[in-house]
């Protein structure tokens, strides 16, 4: 827990790859760690600063941010290449299009942020130790 203002939450996460916590870890940069915050609305309202926490999510906005990080980029991707291929019979230019179909698809879910926001809610809970 980083911020506690009212019923608004700012929780700091600490996010490694499953290669920083092995015993080889010393082989593996530092750059596979690090720092996010979420904004969380908390219903309680009983956190201060420091307090570890859990963060919980549904399973269905598990699936939806699946959708739209992994499953509907890989349909981008697929189709602009079969469609460009098979059109112009061009392999370069079916994966430099199929490549490039991903830059108006991401800045369009990134200026959709806040409409995300309001999608992806998440609540905050007490650890239990």
């Amino acid at each position: 827990m980083k911020r506690v203002e009212g019923n608004h939450v700012k929780v700091q996460i600490m996010s490694m790859s499953a290669c920083s916590s092995c015993h080889a870890n010393g082989a593996c940069s530092a750059a596979d760690m690090q720092d996010k915050e979420v904004d969380v609305i908390s219903e309680t309202g009983s956190f201060e600063p420091g307090q570890q926490v859990v963060i919980v999510g549904s399973r269905s906005q598990g699936l939806k941010a699946t959708w739209w990080a992994y499953v509907l980029p890989l349909v981008l991707v697929v189709t602009t290449l079969a469609v460009t291929f098979t059109y112009s019979g061009d392999e370069n230019l079916a994966g430099a299009l199929a490549l490039l179909v991903l830059v108006p698809y991401f800045l369009m879910v990134y200026l959709a942020g806040k409409a995300m926001k309001k999608t992806f809610s998440f609540s905050v809970k007490s650890k239990i130790e």
